[in-house]
């Protein structure tokens, strides 16, 4: 893409990159690409979708608080809390998800930053009885180019935990731009949040901003 970029002469105003913006969108409810919107486009988008229907489930930017801190195992994190939480949440709430969309593995997609975490929460969910041969689990490259109804992020990190969370390094919007952007209907953070600062003018920070608690 890069490549393609660099060879192309067009130019759009307002833009550092080449090339053209496709600025219709329609996969997400507006709540959702809003951020987006905001986040890395430059508030070019037109969100088409509109927003989100008061029958849905469960609301479109969502964060569910889970207490404790991550462990650093082999350079990748992991978070046992979170996983816990996840598993718990898709336990609880199976029967309305099928009721309302279809089969769970089929309509969840389930992201975190860490291969450390994505192994734990297949294990977890296997053990659980969900068949994680289909399930869409794994860093925001797994589901890039994909779409689910609900996207699940876990976060990993927690409070007091040391160096720049892995997608807010550089201030780049590249990991939550994709990773908010896969869900139609629902985006759901699982996350201890005193990591979330509304104040900061990072990627998380600007996301906390969008988000209902539980």
């Amino acid at each position: 893409m890069k490549m393609a970029q660099n060879a192309c002469k067009y130019k759009e105003k307002g833009l550092d990159e080449k090339g053209v913006i496709l600025v219709e969108h329609r996969r997400c409810y507006d709540e959702i690409i809003n951020y987006c919107n905001v986040l890395a486009y430059s508030g070019q988008l037109k969100p088409l979708k509109g927003k989100a229907k008061k029958t849905n489930p469960f609301p479109p930017m969502y964060c569910i608080h889970v207490n404790g801190n991550s462990t650093v195992t082999n350079s990748s994190r992991t978070n046992l809390y979170e996983v816990e939480a996840i598993v718990n949440w898709l336990l609880v709430n199976r029967e309305q998800i099928e009721m309302f969309y279809g089969k769970t593995e089929d309509v969840v997609g389930i992201i975190t930053p860490f291969s450390g975490q994505k192994n734990s929460l297949k294990y977890a969910l296997k053990k659980a009885g969900f068949d994680t041969r289909i399930f869409k689990i794994g860093t925001v490259h797994a589901l890039q180019g994909a779409e689910r109804s609900l996207v699940l992020f876990s976060m990993v990190y927690g409070k007091g935990d040391s160096g720049t969370m892995f997608f807010d390094r550089d201030n780049k919007p590249n990991m939550l731009n994709v990773a908010v952007s896969r869900a139609k209907d629902s985006f759901i953070v699982f996350a201890n949040t005193a990591i979330l600062d509304k104040k900061a003018k990072t990627p998380s920070g600007i996301l906390a901003n969008y988000l209902t608690y539980h």
